[in-house]
């Protein structure tokens, strides 16, 4: 804690684990976990337990099944409150959803897909949502989260963009930045976010892997 008598949020980011049909451009696509994407996220969490015990207070998920269905399972399993958040689903990537690296590449070259991953924040997929209102919706919802926290702990379940999205607005890095954090599946992440006299501020702890 830097600032003496501060009240502290914990929020810990979870990356959902690998999903049904392997490695792809899934984006808003709703497919669930894998067993081994089920196996991953539970080892991840697990490894927070104190006597058997989470640390969290709630648990706020994506709204997509490959987060959702993971929260939920866990919210019944540690009697634990959870809250679907709409606006944590993952960047939607229009006419690359659901598709290999590979399958894009025969249809439409390599270009494209480079300058996206270059600066995703210049380059959108075609059809899909821009850097910049994905980054405007994350700010809503997160401003709304520290604000109203339904915890002094809580867990997010969420993604690839998502987490990294929260994680840049925290360290205020430019959003052509916003894979700047390589998360495997299941890599967690901690924010503590403080409310004191001066105002309020936000610091990354630890980016898990």
């Amino acid at each position: 804690m830097r600032f003496p008598e501060a009240e502290q949020t914990t929020i810990d980011l979870l990356r959902h684990g690998e999903p049904v049909g392997g490695r792809m451009l899934r984006g808003s696509t709703d497919h669930p976990l894998s067993e081994t994407g089920w196996q991953q996220v539970n080892d991840a969490v697990m490894r927070q337990t104190v006597d058997g015990h989470l640390p969290y207070d709630a648990i706020v998920t994506s709204p997509l099944t490959r987060c959702r269905e993971f929260a939920l399972w866990l919210g019944e399993e540690f009697d634990l409150p959870v809250q679907v958040e709409d606006d944590f689903a993952e960047l939607h990537l229009g006419q690359w959803e659901g598709k290999t690296h590979a399958q894009v590449f025969s249809e439409e070259g390599t270009e494209r897909m480079s300058a996206f991953w270059f600066d995703p924040a210049a380059v959108s997929p075609p059809g899909g949502e821009t850097l910049q209102a994905f980054d405007a919706r994350l700010a809503e919802a997160w401003q709304q989260l520290l604000s109203n926290p339904p915890g002094k702990h809580v867990l997010v379940v969420a993604h690839l963009f998502v987490c990294n999205g929260l994680l840049r607005q925290v360290i205020e890095q430019p959003l052509s930045r916003v894979l700047a954090m390589d998360l495997p599946y299941a890599a967690m992440s901690r924010v503590r976010h403080e409310r004191h006299a001066l105002g309020e501020t936000s610091f990354v702890e630890w980016i898990g892997r």
